[in-house]
């Protein structure tokens, strides 16, 4: 790899893992949710300051090329966060079917009420 290449990658993940740390301090990204993008930044950086880490890994996994190693690696990563997404979607989906039931309950009792204060004029 080429030290202008490696300069970019290392930039590149430094980026990202500056833009997560600013992301949470504004509050505008959970801790949660973050540690999964620091984790990949960092992990990102490692393999852009020693290149040949990466070559070595995919040579004892028994990938043919590192780029097939790190496609993988990305794929991984994407499936890790698809699976954390439909966490939250599912959890969500509950909390919400929840909350419509609870409100269409107080909403039951509110008609009902009226009915009966209707009733007693």
């Amino acid at each position: 790899m080429s030290y202008q290449l490696q300069f970019v990658f290392i930039l590149a993940s430094l980026a990202t893992l500056l833009f997560v740390i600013r992301r949470i301090r504004k509050h505008k990204l959970n801790i949660d949710d973050a540690i999964i993008w620091m984790i990949w930044a960092i992990l990102l950086l490692i393999l852009s300051v020693f290149p040949n880490l990466a070559m070595w890994v995919s040579r004892k996994l028994g990938f043919i090329s590192t780029s097939n190693f790190i496609l993988s690696l990305f794929t991984f990563f994407l499936y890790i966060i698809l699976f954390m997404q439909m966490i939250t979607i599912s959890s969500l989906k509950e909390k919400n079917k929840e909350l419509i039931q609870k409100l269409s309950l107080l909403q039951y009792k509110e008609r009902k009420e009226k009915s009966e204060k209707e009733k007693i004029r």
